[in-house]
């Protein structure tokens, strides 16, 4: 008489099958879902980045700076900010959908252009000196979840002051 031989059934190997797909498949999400975290990180430490470095030129351009003016769109929204001072290069800030737009001009002719990146859905208002104040502001926030009646939550406000190294006193 012939030994039986042990093999595996037809059920069996589907059930190898599907045991495997299962796995397969919960790998496929963890890693789609690694990677999109990853991504979210990595442009978010870039948005904070620009944020610090606009923050440090901001200051800088509004201690230098004698006067401001408001930079305002067809409609009337202030959209940036310009600051002037006698014998220097006019500086102009505006907001373009995603980015804040730093240009440096002379006489009309564009010397430096620079780009500070934000994150998607990012808003940026706008705040000029007061009556008797010398202090500028650029509030930037996060716009609320879709679908809510909430208002924009605010993320950075950087201030500084107008004129301030003009009046002989040194900027920190």
């Amino acid at each position: 008489m012939k030994p039986h031989a042990r093999g595996m059934t037809l059920v069996e190997l589907l059930v190898a099958i599907t045991v495997s797909s299962v796995i397969m498949c919960g790998s496929g999400v963890l890693l789609h879902g690694m990677y999109r975290a990853d991504k979210e990180t990595r442009l978010g430490v870039a948005a904070d980045a620009s944020l610090a470095r606009f923050a440090l030129q901001f200051r800088r351009d509004a201690h230098a700076s004698a006067e401001v003016m408001a930079l305002s769109d067809a409609e009337g929204r202030t959209i940036g900010m310009a600051f002037q001072c006698p014998g220097q290069p006019a500086v102009e800030y505006r907001w373009l959908g995603t980015s804040i737009v730093r240009v440096t001009s002379e006489s009309g002719q564009v010397i430096h252009r620079d780009a500070f990146r934000f994150r998607p859905g990012d808003r940026v208002t706008w705040q000029l000196p007061a009556a008797g104040s010398a202090i500028v502001a650029v509030q930037i926030s996060q716009a609320p979840p879709r679908g809510t009646e909430l208002d924009a939550i605010p993320r950075q406000r950087i201030e500084a002051a107008v004129g301030r190294l003009r009046a002989g006193r040194v900027a920190s």
